[in-house]
């Protein structure tokens, strides 16, 4: 497996897209803006997108998520907790009319393992960002997309609607410090990080 990173919009969310190096098959995780960018890395690679992750749904996360979704075909999952925000979201930050997306084709389950592009991928549900954030783990490459559940030494926000302090810090320790140390995690801005150096250097975990 291979991962392309983009920085997408004018909060630099991280759009990934793990493909399979066999088929040139893949996933979008997080189409977060700039959908024709996004678009145009696919094609350039040669990519057959076979399904959108949407780690949970906040604008910066969903806003590119029409151009992707009309140019792949590819199946959209989300949480159910989320699944509403497809319908009408805007950007906390920024002064733009709210978007609308068509609804998700699938919702994402607790410990829901998914064969996608030849990757193996198992999802876990980690509320606190949102009330239904995902953490999206491809055990094999010992990688996760944790969208804003977990930065370098930070966490997500829980000061907006769904979220929550407590339960984001038991999506951390129950999620994700099981995992082992050398685990990268891969979040939805910032630079990557891994479960061992959040074990030990993150403030809000000490």
């Amino acid at each position: 497996m291979k991962i392309l990173h983009m920085e997408v919009g004018v909060l630099a969310t991280n759009c990934y897209i793990p493909y399979n190096e066999e088929t040139l098959e893949g996933v979008v995780v997080d189409p977060g803006a700039e959908g024709e960018a996004i678009v145009a890395t696919i094609q350039k690679y040669k990519l057959k997108i076979k399904a959108i992750f949407i780690t949970h749904g906040h604008n910066d996360h969903i806003g590119g998520l029409g151009e992707v979704r009309k140019a792949t075909g590819a199946k959209v999952y989300i949480s159910k907790d989320d699944a509403h925000m497809l319908a009408k979201t805007r950007n906390a930050f920024i002064d733009e009319p709210p978007q609308s997306f068509d609804p998700a084709d699938e919702y994402f389950l607790e410990g829901q393992e998914l064969d996608v592009a030849g990757i193996h991928f198992k999802i876990v549900l980690t509320p606190g960002h949102t009330q239904g954030g995902v953490c999206i783990i491809v055990p094999e490459a010992k990688v996760v997309f944790c969208g804003d559940t977990i930065f370098a030494e930070s966490i997500g926000r829980t000061d907006l609607p769904g979220g929550s302090y407590d339960e984001i810090l038991n999506s951390i320790k129950t999620k994700l410090l099981t995992l082992d140390d050398d685990v990268q995690l891969l979040p939805g801005h910032g630079p990557d990080t891994t479960v061992g150096w959040e074990r030990r250097r993150n403030p809000f975990l000490q």
